[in-house]
């Protein structure tokens, strides 16, 4: 008579052997973090104060531009948020330069955040795990089958950017969708913040109406496109996995 076999179980040594990668890069994550959290509360800075020095220190330097695509890029591993990077690019370099600098900080820290997501989630929601038909890990399986188009739809809704791209990463959403889906659909959104910022160094009147009209464009056409999408079934399909 077979007996059963007995589950494995695995020592504390062992989950440390085979974690301790993930368990290394977590503590230093948790440390920068710490060490932000400590640097704003020792000297009283609030985000937007520190948002302002940065801005000084990247508008004196003539590699402010290398610094500022730098910065952000490194921006959501300590969670600063995006739409004041971007209306800085709008704010220090202009509507035309200040895009192409905020397009490509942007995706750069979404990439980033997409990889670290996909560090930490890449033995988790496996469809080939004996729980894979949980909740999570059906609308995980969804996710990646409708990538492309459940990304763009994120994008396009403004979407808190750092949770899509932690989220993506952690579901293991294939890379190319979320990042072709991310430089379409970030477009409105870059643009709406980068105008805004330019609008506070514009020099006349007309120019802030301007450019304060096609920021709110670009917010209108975003929020349009999203809706004009799921009208034609391309949300619904994502959220269901059809």
């Amino acid at each position: 008579m077979n007996e059963e076999a007995s589950p494995i179980r695995r020592s504390p040594a062992d989950f440390l052997w085979a974690h301790g990668t993930k368990l290394t890069t977590g503590l230093f994550w948790l440390a920068l973090l710490g060490g932000y959290a400590w640097y704003m509360r020792s000297t009283g800075l609030s985000v937007q104060e520190a948002a302002l020095g940065l801005r000084d220190f990247l508008g004196e330097s003539a590699w402010g531009p290398v610094l500022y695509v730098i910065l952000y890029t490194l921006r959501p591993l300590i969670f600063f948020p995006a739409t004041i990077m971007t209306a800085m690019s709008g704010y220090l370099y202009g509507p035309v330069l200040g895009t192409g600098y905020a397009l490509l900080g942007g995706n750069l820290s979404g990439s980033l955040a997409y990889f670290v997501g996909r560090f930490f989630g890449d033995d988790l929601f496996d469809e080939d795990d004996p729980d894979a038909s949980s909740f999570m890990a059906r609308h995980a399986a969804n996710l990646r089958r409708n990538g492309f188009e459940a990304v763009l739809i994120m994008r396009l809704v403004y979407l808190p950017y750092d949770l899509v791209n932690y989220l993506c990463g952690f579901v293991r959403v294939p890379w190319l969708h979320y990042a072709t889906a991310t430089l379409l659909g970030v477009l409105p959104g870059s643009l709406t913040f980068v105008l805004l910022g330019s609008v506070l160094t514009s020099e006349s009147t007309s120019q802030r109406w301007l450019l304060g009209g096609f920021s709110l464009g670009m917010l209108v056409l975003g929020l349009g496109l999203s809706r004009w999408l799921k009208s034609r079934g391309i949300g619904k399909q994502a959220a269901h996995g059809k």
